[in-house]
């Protein structure tokens, strides 16, 4: 796992390995959100892998009419709207692009010419997926849950507002600088000189009773050497000159470990560097903190509208799966206007001498008369199984009997599906045959 984080013992399998966390708002839509955000993860997965992209928490941001989506400190934490204001999800392909514009803004913080062109990148790797029907790895393949349906039926329509921008900026953490020292005096800087040469009290040369014994290998001579050129005269130079050149070791090492511990400290000898810019607030008002405490800088502000990549990006956007109004259903007023579903009845022909032939006994016929014939039974015409009359949808693989009278069912066009007779019913929100989700054009 990535940035140093190793998970062990996990009760499940993760969606995505690159991702550390991934967390949902609480509420009663809690595990239907968690599991959106699960599967953009899995989803993306190959993409990040191959990009070294990492993130340390994947969230879900409160439906909102500024954004949604924005990036903390290059990937640190991304943010991802789930819900329009209406309390619908939003189209799962218009947030896993979403995800993709801010997975582009971990290698360029702003929106320039260099950002669209790993944005654009991304983009087209994730289409490539989907292309495949790539859903993930291992257990996050191919397959849906129940909950999948919730998110995938139950989105925004036409009319309804959406956020004003794709993206709502990216943030980093106010930079700290060293505070300015105070500049000393020519008297003071003397003064700390001669201080860290000769120390607190000076002595007279030679003075010092214990430093002299030490130079005289523990002997006590009270009396100066009379002549600098005799033996003992050179002796005391030799050895008082060792004995500085041991004492300025010592001071050399005990400096370097002053130095280290100063620049670990992160208490008084540091401030925050308001040149970089003001405090970012969220659109509550509050101010934006990072997990040390710190302030945020907004490093990029929401894209310009009037950028042609910004353009071509809102209309791919927009051709993602906001489902259209359901036509009304329409009315059976009468047997005759339900003509296909009324039973049919034909005509009795005269009976001749040759039609009338003896019978075995009465009790067979009783019983032939009340067997369903094969033509009143509905034949599944993907799996070919006998369903009861009247069923409208097989009971053996779910395929759409009555196309006619459901007009909300529709057909796959996945390249597994693509040119069969199967097709689900309206409110299922993956495929039955292959797991695909269902597609905004797929409904005919």
């Amino acid at each position: 796992m990535p940035l140093g984080i190793q998970r062990l013992n996990a009760k499940r399998s993760q969606p995505n390995d690159r991702i550390v966390f991934i967390k949902s708002l609480k509420g009663p839509d809690e595990n239907i959100a968690q599991d959106f955000l699960e599967r953009i993860a899995a989803q993306c997965l190959p993409i990040m892998r191959e990009h070294h992209l990492s993130v340390m928490s994947l969230e879900e941001y409160e439906p909102n009419p500024e954004f949604v989506g924005r990036n903390f400190n290059a990937g640190e934490v991304i943010q991802l709207v789930l819900k329009a204001r209406s309390g619908h999800w939003l189209p799962f392909h218009y947030v896993q692009m979403v995800m993709m514009h801010e997975l582009a803004h971990c290698k360029q913080m702003n929106h320039s010419r260099a950002f669209w062109a790993v944005r654009n990148r991304y983009a087209e790797q994730m289409r490539d997926l989907w292309s495949r029907g790539f859903t993930g790895e291992g257990l996050w393949g191919r397959g849906a849950l129940l909950s999948t349906g919730e998110f995938e039926k139950n989105t925004v329509a036409p009319g309804e507002p959406l956020p004003e921008h794709l993206c709502g900026g990216t943030y980093r953490s106010r930079e700290r600088k060293r505070k300015p020292k105070r500049t000393l005096t020519y008297k003071e800087q003397k003064e700390r000189r001669i201080l860290k040469k000769f120390g607190a009290n000076g002595v007279s040369l030679g003075g010092d009773a214990e430093i002299k014994q030490k130079l005289e290998k523990g002997k006590t001579v009270k009396s100066k050497p009379r002549v600098a050129g005799s033996a003992r005269g050179r002796e005391l130079r030799a050895a008082a000159a060792l004995a500085r050149f041991e004492q300025q070791k010592k001071e050399e090492v005990k400096e370097e470990e002053v130095g280290e511990g100063s620049e670990t400290e992160s208490g008084d000898d540091y401030e925050d560097d308001l040149t970089s810019g003001p405090d970012a607030f969220d659109i509550d008002g509050k101010k934006l903190l990072d997990i040390q405490g710190r302030g945020m800088v907004k490093v990029c502000e929401d894209e310009n509208p009037d950028d042609q990549d910004a353009q071509d990006e809102l209309r791919e956007l927009q051709s993602y799966g906001i489902r259209k109004p359901a036509p009304p259903p329409p009315k059976l007023a009468s047997d005759a206007s339900r003509g296909r579903l009324a039973p049919m009845t034909t005509p009795k022909k005269p009976e001749t001498n040759a039609d009338k032939r003896p019978t075995k006994s009465e009790p067979d016929a009783s019983i032939s008369t009340n067997a369903p014939s094969v033509q009143s039974l509905s034949i599944c015409p993907a799996c070919t199984f006998a369903n009861e009359p009247g069923s409208t949808t097989c009971a053996m693989c779910a395929n759409t009997l009555e196309s006619d009278g459901m007009l909300d069912s529709w057909a796959c066009q996945s390249m597994t599906c693509k040119g069969t007779q199967y097709r689900n019913a309206g409110d299922c929100g993956v495929c039955g045959v292959c797991g695909e989700r269902k597609q905004p054009s797929a409904q005919l």
